[in-house]
This record gives C-alpha cells, structure tokens and sequence, in this order.
C-alpha cells in the first residue's frame, strides 16, 4: 500500500488511556471534537474491524470503516467513498495517569501525482490538524 503522509500531531491528555478510548469511541460525540462533523453513528457496537461508521460532514453523508483495532490503544479509519482515501490513525499510551495520543493523517493508495497529493494534503490539513488538539479539549471537559 502506499502513501502520502498529511500531518503527525501529539498530544497528552490528562486522563487515564480507557476514559480517553471511551471518548474516542463514543460515536455519538464525534461531532463535539472532529472539525466539520455534525453526525456520526457506527454500523455494529461493540465496534470492531470493518465497523462502517456513517458521518455527515456539510450536509453529505460519509463513511469511515474501521481498518484496525486494538482496544484501547489503536485505531485506525480509513475513509471509504474516495479511490484517494484517508487513513486517520490515533495511538493511545499510557504515561502514568496520562494518555499520549498520536494522530497520524495519510492519504493512502494515492492515484494521485505528488503534486496532486500536496493539494489534498492541504486541504486535509486546513481542515483537520486542529482534531487532536479539540479532542484533548473535548475529553478533560467532558463528565
């Protein structure tokens, strides 16, 4: 499979790694910390591999489906409606009573030139870079 990497960004959360997983996987408040989401609902609960899970973004329906899971450090989404797809990566460490999150952002199996994948990647970033940071925001202020 290739690749085009969009972003990396890091955060540490002052929560324990299984309340930020349940944060993380808690569907129904994507929308509270992913930039343009105003729904999103997953297809199976428990969520596993090949979940699809369905977003609106802007008024148009989506859908991401769960490429990997390990519960409660990976997860992995990939979009599934476009030949130039997205893959959304988040990594959950524990640091004592903390949680490091690692966000990696990668257009995968590109059909695009490297010029091409440099403007997506732009729009992705002007559009995303700030989702770890608003999660972060989401889970040490939720109840």
């Amino acid at each position: 499979m290739s690749q085009f990497t969009v972003f990396e960004s890091v955060e540490t959360i002052h929560l324990p790694v299984h309340r930020v997983w349940e944060l993380l996987t808690d569907w129904g408040s994507a929308n509270l910390w992913m930039p343009q989401v105003s729904y999103m609902d997953a297809s199976q609960d428990p969520p596993r591999v090949g979940t699809l899970l369905d977003y609106q973004v802007a008024g148009r329906s989506r859908q991401f489906v769960i490429h990997d899971l390990v519960e409660p450090n990976t997860l992995v989404l990939h979009s599934s409606e476009d030949t130039d797809a997205l893959s959304y990566r988040f990594d959950l460490t524990a640091l004592g009573a903390d949680t490091r999150v690692i966000l990696q952002v990668m257009i995968i199996d590109p059909d695009l030139t490297v010029q091409e994948c440099e403007r997506f990647a732009e729009q992705v970033r002007a559009s995303d870079e700030t989702m770890l940071a608003r999660l972060k925001q989401y889970a040490q202020q939720a109840p």
